[in-house]
């Protein structure tokens, strides 16, 4: 199950506002390349709605079942919006329902 968290709105690339489904649910073990130590990080993703933004407020604390899953990609940047930190990263997290999951035998 996962739950969703908020929303988010993004211009594309014709100017017309998307929205996007802040989902989070469960967690994974990471370890820290700084110390060595191990820590959990909770799994989140962001999901096209085709709703309006008054839809996305109400969906906040809905549930859904599927999962997510980080999954390794080609490195990309990302920039900090707050603090200009650039950081490069190898992975995305991805929201998968249940009948994707059966299809991919996971």
């Amino acid at each position: 199950m996962v739950t969703i968290t908020g929303y988010k709105t993004q211009l594309n690339s014709q100017g017309v506002k998307n929205i996007f489904l802040k989902v989070e649910g469960g967690m994974m073990p990471v370890v820290s390349k700084t110390s060595g130590k191990a820590y959990f990080k909770s799994l989140k993703a962001n999901v096209f709605a085709a709703v309006d933004e008054e839809v996305a407020k109400s969906l906040i604390g809905f549930q859904l079942p599927g999962t997510i899953k980080q999954l390794e990609v080609e490195p990309y940047e990302l920039i900090n919006e707050d603090t200009g930190e650039i950081r490069v990263l190898d992975y995305k997290s991805e929201y998968f329902t249940p009948e994707q999951l059966e299809s991919l035998g996971v």
